[in-house]
């Protein structure tokens, strides 16, 4: 199925910020077509490890330039039940990854990451971008 757009998680915005060319292009072409989304949990994330006000500037106009998707009561549980399928087949993941592959995959999104336990996920689109 064809997704709506992308899911920029943490470990690529921040590569993104670095520069590295590979990664600053897919992101900027995304931009340009307007399909990329961010959340929250993707902000916070971004947001705890800002060394100086001018990234913490950078940051925020990047991700709040961006389509951004409020989190419900709603996806709190749906992610809350994905945590207890996984956690039923030993899988057991970070709780904001958690939130970001709910909210993806109910608008139909992918998930742009380099964290490979997105694979886990039932029914995620997950790509891994390369350098």
């Amino acid at each position: 199925m064809k997704t709506s757009g992308s899911l920029i998680d943490t470990s690529v915005w921040i590569d993104f910020f670095r520069g590295v060319p590979s990664i600053k292009a897919l992101l900027d072409k995304l931009i340009s077509e307007d399909l990329i989304f961010t959340a929250g949990p993707i902000l916070f994330e971004l947001l705890q490890g800002i060394k100086s006000p001018e990234e913490k500037d950078q940051v925020k106009e990047a991700l709040l330039s961006v389509n951004y998707l409020d989190l419900t009561p709603a996806d709190w549980e749906g992610a809350a039940l994905l945590s207890g399928e996984l956690r039923g087949k030993g899988i057991t993941l970070p709780m904001t990854d958690l939130l970001v592959a709910h909210i993806a995959k109910m608008n139909n999104l992918e998930v742009v990451s380099f964290d490979l336990h997105f694979d886990q996920v039932p029914e995620l689109q997950h790509h891994k971008p390369s350098f």
